[in-house]
């Protein structure tokens, strides 16, 4: 079976759910939903197509990498040359738009299955070739991520867009209730699946052999941006500085606003808070498995990773209300639930959590054996194939 990926080739949910198909037969093809990306170090064993100016790192050889356009020229490696060439088609009228780019490899591979990972750039990029293709049209799955419809469903430039690609998508892929709930108020009259997460399961590691309120790192996803609120979760902290001097305060994922944000902390507090700049996926795990709280807080969200990486590790998760969080923590018991831009009530749920080491080893408890169960990587893999050899794909190819 021939699967084209839409999708944001360096993203790491990309990658994860893209790995569940290595060694079970399929002909994996991506395409980026955006210019001038390459792909993520963890993809291997697929057909990238490119055009051959945007890739900046060196062709991996379990990779094939194919060209869309002026394929005689790949040779060139030079970056220069390649920002030349790139100039020069786009100063000339030449450059193809993305929707073009992605119509011609529809036509030249002949996919199976085409499958949009996120909406905002790989779900409308569909939408849009759709419109403009005649005759059969390869079975199209959507897979929902995070704010996709929760936050841009409510602005009024997205509502006809998200419209418009929902009445053509044949199968629709959520985390959760909530965005097959917003999905069908969109329009959307396919099957729908749920898997607990963007990027397929987990290969649950060891955890630390030390009580998780015994640990003393509290981690604090770090952004300020349009959803994002790290400057609250800044601010409940700096409200609680008085029982925190045990605490080492860990914030990653981080950008100029709260890095500046952290600086003003340490004048008005004394304390400094570590900044990580970047932080893969190990990385986090391990981080979680030696911290006692995870606060993540946005405006809006899908099932946050940074919060199945805490329960998974046992870090204690304060998550906004905003998320799926609700359809994996229970409030004051496995988790804190709390309004994303309201720093009392943040601050009286890292007060009452690291007050209560029983709750917080309980939880821990839990929330790891939920995640064994719902994300279990081998179930999830079987679950994932499944859907892809299913009847209802047979069907649209039959």
């Amino acid at each position: 079976m021939k699967i084209l990926f839409v999708a944001l080739p360096y993203s790491i949910h990309t990658a994860r759910w893209i790995s569940q198909l290595n060694r079970n037969g399929f002909n994996v093809h991506v395409f980026s939903s955006m210019m001038g990306h390459d792909l993520h170090d963890a993809i291997s064993g697929v057909t990238f197509h490119e055009n051959f100016f945007d890739r900046t790192k060196p062709a991996k050889s379990e990779n094939t990498y194919s060209s869309i356009a002026l394929q005689e020229l790949s040779f060139i490696t030079a970056p220069i040359a390649k920002k030349v060439i790139r100039k020069t088609l786009s100063v000339a009228g030449l450059a193809k738009s993305r929707a073009l780019l992605l119509k011609a490899v529809i036509e030249k591979i002949r996919p199976d299955i085409i499958h949009s990972l996120e909406s905002q750039h790989a779900g409308y990029l569909v939408s849009e070739v759709r419109q403009m293709s005649s005759g059969n049209f390869p079975l199209w799955i959507h897979s929902n991520w995070g704010i996709d419809l929760h936050f841009f469903g409510r602005l009024q430039r997205h509502v006809p867009l998200l419209s418009k690609m929902l009445s053509m998508v044949d199968v629709f892929i959520t985390e959760g209730k909530r965005d097959e709930v917003l999905a069908r108020k969109f329009g959307f009259k396919g099957t729908t699946f749920t898997f607990p997460s963007v990027g397929g399961g987990f290969n649950v590691p060891a955890v630390p052999n030390v009580q998780p309120s015994q640990r003393r790192k509290i981690l604090v996803k770090g952004t300020q941006d349009l959803v994002r609120r790290n400057l609250v979760a800044i601010r409940a902290l700096e409200r609680c500085v008085d029982i925190l001097a045990d605490y080492e305060i860990v914030l990653y994922s981080s950008n100029e606003i709260t890095q500046a944000a952290a600086e003003l902390f340490y004048h008005s507090t004394g304390k400094k808070i570590t900044i990580l700049h970047e932080v893969s996926q190990l990385q986090m795990l391990e981080l979680n498995g030696n911290a006692i709280l995870n606060i993540c807080v946005n405006m809006s969200d899908g099932v946050p990773n940074a919060m199945l990486e805490a329960m998974m590790m046992g870090a204690f998760p304060v998550q906004s209300d905003t998320s799926l969080a609700d359809e994996w923590v229970e409030h004051g018991k496995t988790g804190m639930i709390v309004p994303p831009e309201d720093p009392d009530v943040i601050e009286k749920a890292i007060r009452t959590a690291l007050s209560n080491p029983e709750l917080i080893d309980a939880a821990a408890i839990i929330n790891r054996q939920a995640i064994i169960e719902r994300l279990n990587y081998n179930n999830t893999q079987n679950a994932v194939v499944n859907m892809y050899n299913g009847e209802l794909i047979k069907r649209k190819r039959d």
